[in-house]
Order: structure tokens, then C-alpha cells, then sequence
């Protein structure tokens, strides 16, 4: 069964764990029942700066320096642990198949399949539409350290030396929360004088699996001839087996050089077939319990075939370490084999020795993961109506008949309601199993450690196949524990606080100061790593900017996947509901004085034959990039938001259709209708220029901002008859959206932007020499606004460009988000062009004729320009000047980043990043309110002016760049402050003077350019 049967596959590499430390509550600091920071024996004070509660933490004794030693100067210490600012993330690093195996004790190390890299990915963000997702390791409760659970999405195998872009051997779904099952407190049996050094010797094992029947489960995509993986689509086809099991270990923690940093243990594990008989989540087989726990973890056997299996991936300790620490490289250190306990015996209970397990098959496991085979000679067979146990001169296992666990045995749920006395109650799916096999059981009792926190169903009935149910119900927040008739079959559960008398806040008073005192701040003093890496939610200004996200990312219904926050899940469902709540506060803030309801295959040219021809012609997609974008955003922005499309209902001016159709659903999550699916189009060419912009850096060139084009410009520049012009949304331009996303597969007459790259992909076919023989990626990586279908298949995609075929991948990638590429192919659903045209449909079908968008102007200026129209209210041209400075500051910040031509992340830099928070809370905003402004024309509104190319000074030297930002930010902020007309915009003006600050610490030295 599971792991213990055949075929299997074997593992080993490095875990890389980013998990949080100050939330321990080692010198009561924390308060996990009302999620509380307690300083100096009092509730800190929240209004107070989170940096105080921080440096106090930091501040406590002992202290330990990098050698883990007592130090009074030390930088460590054990009430902020080795890594307060941690994230929860959890990958596994240079993990390798190191054997197969399709019989017992054959350990093939030739099969195509060995060698091949295993990755552990996290769930497909659906509202940031990110790649390179990463799984989280998240402590339940943080108090205890065998209460980890794994947040992950997919696995996949590959080839190591594939780029990010290759196809998978295996991939698949996980679609199960997976906890630590067994923990090895002494895994290395001599630990050294370190202040860590209870959690440097301990083990953890882990298990998941992935069903078959997915319609995302994939094998040997890349057709390997391989004797094992043919010999496993074969096993696959058993209807008994619904998929792959995983088991895997997390040991060996490598000491932290410097606080604040992930640590690296060593990984090992094992695949093998998921049996109905198999539970999805922990080992099964004849399980048994060490008499010392301390130092040793259970083992799982079983017998088949005249051989026994046995699970002992955790179970015997290592000796001692090999190498001196903490290690240079941060790796986790080298150990030495298995402590020698001797040949093992496992006898029955009359006293027969069954096998004998020699030492050397369990010295060193290598090779099997420790997964252990032995032949047996002739023997009772009657052994499986006996007890087993597993003794040697140090050691002895006993065998528990009865193995009874809850498929989910580490949980979060509700308290209770204490406003309206409803009670919180969850069901748990339990197995359970007689010496290995599942059996039923009648009345069996369970037995609360907590009685004041939690109580379960009195007894537990399983049917014949061991299956059955309990009710756990909450009594109070905080930490407890129920055990399902013995103390080896726990049920950790934490309670979440008790936060139901939020519930009926009004919405109105859910402003930015009640939601950080009552949620956020606590979030903000535990965690500070999203001050590092996100933003600080003490930034009033960074949160009315994504208070949208910040919803989407604490819904409830998201809590199990990966990207959910906060990513240690213990914000009760009322606390998350008070987001939606300052969401509609935000979007009720851009409320505008009503307006009276007024009626308001691709054909190449070949033409690009040189290195010199191609750079041009992409410097050209970088401006029609950049042009189309710009449209799509300005006509999402002609459509009212929702809160102010609900006024319109209740004014009768909508139908509640109509508020449907152009924003989605009240409760703001993915459905947000005409408007959202046009920002998430124009969230799409955004990539595609920087996509096209990782081209031309790949071919030695600077980054290019590009340069928006208009009527007849655009007309003889792009080659293509369709106006490029700024206009609010309509029948009209939605049709002209869809001609510019047109196929090439659909016969039209003129050119498309399908033949525009079609041109550049036969240059880049033909060219030679476009690239260095030696991959060099001179382009940043990024992973936004990626589709599911592109996740998928490559979640390791970050646009890299350094070779003809990461090349044609970036342009297939562009074209395929764009068109759609083939009306076949799984992308087209999603294309743009699909999308756009059933806004189209739905608009022209609809039975009452319908203009929602504001009737703004078409191509706004505020100085005389050809082809565009003159606003000239002054509070309107007061805001249009200041969203034009503030537009070439967002060019500014990435003209800089890629100035100083950046190894590391795009979505690391804070350049880039600053670039991003000014389009998603300054420009954004701006172009809402202006929208809604008189234009000085009878009948028509403003809207955000039309972009000019963008002439700015970047400097080589990132201090110096730094330097002038903070300076044009300042220059901006108080341009802002200083307008007559128009309102000042207070959070647009908090944002400026934010950056004004980091841009000076990073031009000092005082903060990094990366986050």
C-alpha cells in the first residue's frame, strides 16, 4: 500500500523555509486567543509606530551570536527567533530523483527519469495572475512546532536543465492541506551547544497527494522512453489507484548566519501509488511506535510477496554532524550515517522473529529515502492475527492495532458567534485501520485535552472501510487539542478570536484608522515582512491604493490557497469582512456630483532582415504596446466603480443588470464585469511591453519607454487602419478593441497586429547571432498578470529572454494573450480577443439601449494639440498638469531600474515596484476623478490628459537617480498642496511624500535598492 508498494520514485534535495519566528511567544509578547502584542505585560499600544514593539522584542533577553552562543552583543535572540521578518514560503531547492523502482530492493539509477528535477509550487494567484508561485509553510499554532501545514498547488518534475518555458514530465494539481504526521525530536542523536538546537535536530515528514482524474494532471509530456514510467501509466490505469502519494521530510535545519533570513534543511522523500485504501494526507500500513519518541518516530510496514517494506524515513537518527557551523553557504550540514543500533528483529507477539533487518540496509538511505526492503524466509503466516514488534538492544517498536487519524488532523476554525449565539462547528473526515487493513469500529470515544476550548462528537463510528465522520465545535480562542480515542491520534486545532461584535460594523465606519486598529496592526507588529517585501499597512495611502487586492487576498473562501493573507491564517471571517467594508468606503470616496442623465494567418512581409531592422521593429511594438494600453485604461476608467454604479441604481438611472454588467458582484471578488475585464486586458499589454522590452535588452539595447501614438501617426507608423485614440467606453470602441486584438486565423481585410509579429518571429527565426552562445539573461523577470493556462504549464515563467527559443516564447507568449493564436488552442478562450468579444455581443444584444460611461471627452489635452480637445475648466487642468507630472515619475522609476541594468528582480525592485504603486494610486485614481470633471466643453467631462513621448533624465549612478526622484516627488507633492482649483488630492500627496523618503534612504544608503 501507498509508498510501501511498487513502482516508487526517490528524492532528495533542499528545503528552503521562510517561516515567521516572532509570533512564538516565548517571553509573552503574544496573545493568540484575541491576537494581541503584549508589551512589557500590557496591550501595546496600536497607535503607537510598529518599530517600537519591534525593537522592544528584538531588545530581550538572552541574546546569542551567529555561533548560537550566549552573548550579550549578540543579534539574535529568542523572543524575535532567527527570522521575524519570514513570509511563510516554502519551496524545495535542487531536488532530484536519485532512483526508481520497480521491484524490491532494485534501485535503478539509469532510467531517464532519474536525475530530474521536482518542484513545489503554490496555488494560481487568479487576481494578480502571477507565475513562479510560491507554496507556504504556515505554524498553526505558533506555540508549538509540530503544528506546520503545507499550502501548496502543484508538482511538477522537469528536466534540471530546462529553461522556465519547457514542458513538464510530470505535472499536477494538489488539492489538499498537508501537516506535519510524524516528528523526529531527535533526529541527529548529539546535537551541538546552539541556541537552536532543538529545532536543528528534529525531522518533520509530510504527505500529500495528486488524483489522476485531474484534467491537470500530466505525464511524460515530453515522451521520455522510460521502462518505470511506462511500467507506472500502466499501474495508473488500476481503477483501485486514484494517483501519485508524496511523502517527504524536512530535516537537518541549517543554522542562520544573520537574522531575518530563510533557512535551508535538508529534503528526502518518496512517490508512490495512492490506493482508495490510502489516506490522502498521512502514511498507512502496520504502524509502529518507538518506546522512546524523543529520539526515534513511528515506522510503517507491510508484507507482500515474501517481502517486507518498511517506512522509516524519519525514524532513526542520524549520529552526529560532519562539519563544523554555521556553514558558509547556509546549506544545511553534512551528517553522519544512522546511529547503529544493530540488525533489527521483527518478531510476533508468540515471539517468532518474522525478518531480520541487517544494519547496513538502514545506515545509510541514501538511495531509498529510507524506504527499506527485506526477502523474508519462511514463516507463520498466521502473523497477521499477532502484534508486531521491531526490537534491537537500544530500541523496540510496538505495533498499535488500531491506527485511527483525521484526514485533516491540524485545523483553524470559528469561535463561536457571541452576538448571535450560533454556534462554529466543523466535520472531520476520519480512517480507520486494523493492523494495516482498514476495518470498522463502534463507539469509539474521543477525548477533549481542552474541554474549555473545543468538544468533539462523543463517539466515532467508521463504516467497513474504515471510514467515518466527527464533529469538532468550538467553546473559546486559543490553542487545543482533541485526541480520537488515544493519545497517538491528536486533533490540533486553533481557534480563531473572537471578533463576531465587528460583524455588524456599518459600513461607513470602517475607514482606514478602524481598520488598522481593530486588524491590521497586529499583522504589522507580528509580521514585518510586508513592510520589507509588499508594503506597510501603516501606510494609510499604500492601503486605499490596493484596497481592492487586499480583500481579494483575505476572503475567506481563498483561505486555503497559498497566496491568501495573512499567509499565517489566523484572521477570524469577521475581521476579513471589515476589508470588503473599507473597500466600499475607498470606491464610495470617488463618488462624483451625479450628472444629469445625458444621451450620450498572418500575412509576413519579410522585410526585417538585420539585427539593426529587428530592434527598430520591436522598439515599434514597445509604442503599440504601450498606445493600446493606454486606451483600453482610459476607457476602463470612463466606467463608473461600483459603489457609484449602485447610486445610479438607486437613482433608476442602472438596472441592477446593468450594475452587473459593467462591475460584477457585490461582493468584489474575481466578476468585476466591463470595467475589471478591461484593466485586466490593459494589466495584460503592460506585460507585453515589458515582454517586448526583456527582447530588446536581450539584444544588447537600453530599456525603451516607448512613445504613445495617435490618429495618423499611429496610421503610417503601425500600418494598421484602425484609430488610435483615447475615447470612453461604447459599442464603438469596444468593436474597435476587438479589430485591434484581431487573429490572424480569421480572414479580415488590412493589416493586423497578428502580422506585426509575425514579421518580428520570422526575423528571429532567420536572424543569426542574435543572441550570446552563453544564455545571459539581461532582462528582468517578473511574473504579473500571467493567465492560469501560462501557469500551468510553466510556473516557473518570469518573461526571461536570453536565446532564439526564450525569444519566440516571449512573442508566441504575447500573441497568444493577445489573439488567442489558433481557435483550437486552450488559450483562446482567455485571448483578448475572445474576451473583448463577448463584451461586444453582450452589449449589442442587450434588449434596452445601454452607455454607461461617463461622457468624457475624446483625447483630452490642456495645452492645443492636433487631432485632441482643449479642456479648459481650471480645476481640470490643474489636476491634468498634475497627473502629467505625475505620469513621467512613473516613467522615471523604471527608466531608472533598467538604467542601472539590474541582475536581480523586477519585482524585487523597488524602483519598479514605486513605478507600479504610482499607476495603481496616483494615476489611477487621478484618471477616476477626472472622468467625473467638467471639461469646459457644454455636455462633456475631462479625463486624464493625453500622454506625451517621455523626455527624462536617468542617471548611471543609482544614488543620483535616487537623489533626483525623491526631488521630483517633493516638486510634485507640493505642486499638489499648492492647487486653487481643484481638491488637493490627500492620499495621492501622502504616496509622493512616501517616496520622496524611500527614494532618499535608498540614495543614502539607508535602505536597499531591492526589497
Amino acid at each position: 500500500m501507498s509508498i510501501l508498494d511498487f513502482p516508487r520514485v526517490h528524492f532528495k534535495g533542499v528545503a528552503r523555509v521562510n517561516v515567521p519566528t516572532g509570533n512564538r511567544n516565548i517571553n509573552n509578547t503574544l496573545d493568540i486567543s484575541n491576537n494581541t502584542a503584549i508589551m512589557e505585560g500590557k496591550p501595546y499600544d496600536v497607535s503607537k509606530p510598529p518599530r517600537n514593539f519591534h525593537d522592544y522584542v528584538k531588545s530581550l533577553g538572552p541574546k546569542f551570536n551567529a555561533q548560537g552562543k550566549l552573548d550579550e552583543e549578540g543579534e539574535f535572540n529568542l523572543s524575535a527567533g532567527y527570522n521575524m521578518r519570514g513570509n511563510n514560503h516554502f519551496s524545495w531547492e535542487n531536488t532530484l530523483v536519485t532512483s526508481v523502482q520497480l521491484r524490491p530492493g532494485e534501485y535503478i539509477t539509469d532510467d531517464k527519469l532519474v536525475g530530474n528535477k521536482l518542484s513545489l509550487w503554490g496555488h494560481y494567484n487568479e487576481y494578480l495572475r502571477t507565475s513562479f508561485n510560491r507554496a507556504r509553510w504556515v505554524d498553526n499554532d505558533p506555540t508549538r512546532r509540530d503544528s506546520a501545514l503545507i499550502y501548496a498547488g502543484q508538482l511538477t518534475i522537469t528536466d534540471p536543465k530546462s529553461s522556465a518555458n519547457t514542458a513538464h514530465i510530470l505535472s499536477a494539481d494538489i488539492d489538499c492541506t498537508h501537516g506535519v504526521r510524524w516528528l523526529n525530536r531527535g533526529f541527529i542523536e548529539e546535537p551541538i551547544n546552539h541556541f537552536l538546537y532543538e529545532e536543528m535536530s528534529e525531522a518533520r515528514l509530510f504527505q500529500f497527494t495528486v488524483n489522476k482524474d485531474s484534467k491537470d494532471f500530466i505525464l511524460n509530456q515530453l515522451g521520455l522512453d522510460s521502462e518505470f514510467l511506462a511500467e507506472l501509466r500502466n499501474k495508473l490505469q488500476d481503477p483501485a489507484v486514484k494517483g501519485l502519494l508524496v511523502q517527504y521530510c524536512v530535516s537537518n535545519l541549517s543554522p542562520p548566519k544573520a537574522p531575518n533570513m530563510p533557512v535551508f534543511c535538508d529534503l528526502h522523500g518518496t512517490i508512490g501509488l495512492w490506493h482508495d485504501d490510502d489516506m490522502a494526507t498521512c502514511p498507512t500500513g502496520r504502524i509502529l511506535r518507538p518506546d522512546n519518541s524523543e529520539q526515534y518516530a513511528p515506522i510503517a510496514l507491510s508484507i507482500k510477496d515474501n517481502w517486507l517494506s518498511l517506512n522509516t524515513a524519519i525514524s532513526l537518527p542520524h549520529q552526529r554532524y560532519e562539519e563544523d557551523m554555521p556553514i558558509e553557504n547556509g546549506m544545511p550540514p553534512k551528517l553522519s550515517e544512522k546511529v547503529d543500533l544493530g540488525d533489527l528483529y521483527l518478531k510476533s507477539n508468540n515471539g517468532q522473529i518474522i525478518a531480520t533487518i541487517p544494519k547496513e540496509s538502514y545506515l545509510n538511505n541514501t538511495t531509498n529515502s529510507g524506504i527499506i526492503d527485506i526477502p523474508l524466509p519462511e514463516f507463520d503466516s498466521q502473523f497477521e492475527q499477532q502484534s508486531l514488534k521491531l526490537c534491537s538492544e537500544r530500541q523496540t517498536w510496538y505495533e498499535s492495532d488500531w491506527y485511527i487519524q483525521a484526514e485533516q488532523h491540524i485545523i483553524a476554525m470559528e469561535s463561536p458567534n457571541s452576538v448571535t449565539g450560533e454556534p462554529s462547528t466543523i466535520e472531520l473526515g476520519v480512517r480507520s485501520y486494523y493492523r494495516g487493513k482498514p476495518a470498522s469500529l463502534s463507539q469509539l470515544a474521543t477525548h477533549s485535552l481542552t474541554p474549555d476550548k473545543i468538544t468533539g462528537s462523543a463517539y466515532l463510528d467508521t463504516d467497513e472501510d474504515g471510514r467515518g465522520s466527527i464533529i469538532v465545535e468550538s467553546l473559546s480562542s486559543g490553542g487545543a487539542e482533541l485526541f480520537l480515542g488515544e493519545f497517538y491520534s491528536p486533533v490540533q486545532v486553533r481557534v480563531l478570536p473572537d471578533a463576531w461584535a465587528l460583524a455588524d460594523t456599518p459600513t461607513e465606519q470602517v475607514n482606514y484608522d478602524f481598520l488598522y486598529q481593530h486588524v491590521m496592526a497586529y499583522y504589522e507588529l507580528f509580521y514585518p515582512f510586508m513592510t520589507e517585501a509588499v508594503f506597510s499597512m501603516a501606510d494609510k495611502c499604500k492601503c486605499e491604493t490596493y484596497a481592492r487586492l487586499m480583500w481579494q487576498m483575505c476572503d475567506p473562501k481563498n483561505r486555503d490557497k497559498s497566496y491568501y493573507m495573512p499567509s499565517t491564517r489566523e484572521m477570524p471571517a469577521a475581521h476579513a469582512q471589515l476589508f470588503l467594508k473599507y473597500l466600499c468606503n475607498v470606491e464610495q470616496s470617488a463618488m462624483p456630483n451625479i450628472l444629469p442623465n445625458e444621451q450620450p494567418k498572418a500575412q509576413i512581409s519579410g522585410n526585417i532582415k538585420t539585427k539593426s531592422q529587428l530592434i527598430n521593429a520591436l522598439k515599434d511594438a514597445v509604442d503599440l504596446e504601450l498606445s493600446i494600453m493606454l486606451q483600453y485604461i482610459y476607457s476602463a476608467y470612463s466606467l463608473p466603480n461600483y459603489a457609484i454604479g449602485e447610486h445610479f441604481v438607486s437613482m433608476g438611472r442602472w438596472s441592477e443588470q446593468q450594475l452587473e454588467l459593467v462591475n460584477g458582484g457585490e461582493d468584489r471578488r474575481l466578476n468585476s464585469g466591463w470595467r475589471g475585464a478591461l484593466l485586466e486586458i490593459a494589466h495584460e499589454e503592460m506585460i507585453h511591453y515589458l515582454v517586448v522590452n526583456n527582447l530588446l535588452m536581450a539584444l544588447g539595447e537600453p530599456f525603451y519607454p516607448g512613445k504613445p501614438v495617435l490618429g495618423e501617426d499611429a496610421k503610417d507608423k503601425f500600418g494598421l487602419d484602425t484609430e488610435f485614440s483615447f475615447e470612453p467606453f461604447s459599442e464603438h470602441i469596444i468593436a474597435k478593441f476587438v479589430r485591434f486584438e484581431w487573429p490572424a486565423f480569421f480572414p479580415t481585410v488590412g493589416k493586423s497586429i497578428a502580422d506585426f509579429y509575425a514579421d518580428i518571429t520570422k526575423a528571429i527565426e532567420e536572424i543569426p547571432d542574435l543572441f550570446s552562445k552563453k544564455p545571459v539573461n539581461l532582462s528582468g523577470e517578473h511574473h504579473l498578470f500571467l493567465n492560469e493556462i501560462i501557469n500551468r504549464e510553466y510556473p516557473g515563467y518570469q518573461f526571461e529572454v536570453y536565446d532564439k527559443d526564450t525569444a519566440l516564447f516571449a512573442i508566441n507568449f504575447v500573441t497568444e494573450q493577445g489573439e488567442g493564436v489558433a481557435a483550437d488552442s486552450p488559450q483562446f478562450e482567455v485571448s483578448h480577443f475572445n474576451r473583448l468579444r463577448a463584451i461586444s455581443k453582450t452589449l449589442t444584444n442587450n434588449d434596452i439601449p445601454f452607455e454607461p460611461a461617463y461622457p468624457v471627452l475624446k483625447n483630452p489635452v490642456f495645452e492645443p494639440r492636433m487631432g485632441c480637445n482643449l479642456v479648459t475648466d481650471p480645476a481640470a487642468v490643474e489636476l491634468m498638469q498634475f497627473y502629467k507630472g505625475c505620469h513621467e515619475l512613473m516613467f522615471q522609476l523604471m527608466m531608472q531600474h533598467f538604467a542601472i541594468k539590474p541582475l536581480g528582480s523586477m519585482r524585487r525592485s523597488r524602483l519598479m515596484n514605486g513605478a507600479i504603486d504610482l499607476m495603481t494610486g496616483i494615476l489611477r485614481p487621478l484618471s477616476v476623478l477626472l472622468m467625473t470633471l467638467p471639461s469646459g466643453t457644454l455636455g462633456r467631462n475631462a479625463g486624464p490628459p493625453v500622454p506625451e513621448p517621455i523626455n527624462t533624465h536617468v542617471f548611471p549612478d543609482l544614488e543620483q537617480g535616487c537623489m533626483a526622484i525623491s526631488e521630483k516627488c517633493k516638486q510634485l507633492a507640493d505642486m499638489g498642496k499648492a492647487m486653487v482649483c481643484a481638491k488637493p488630492p490627500t492620499t495621492q500627496i501622502e504616496l509622493l511624500e512616501f517616496f520622496q523618503n524611500q527614494m532618499h534612504e535608498i540614495a543614502t544608503g539607508k535602505l536597499s535598492r531591492e526589497a
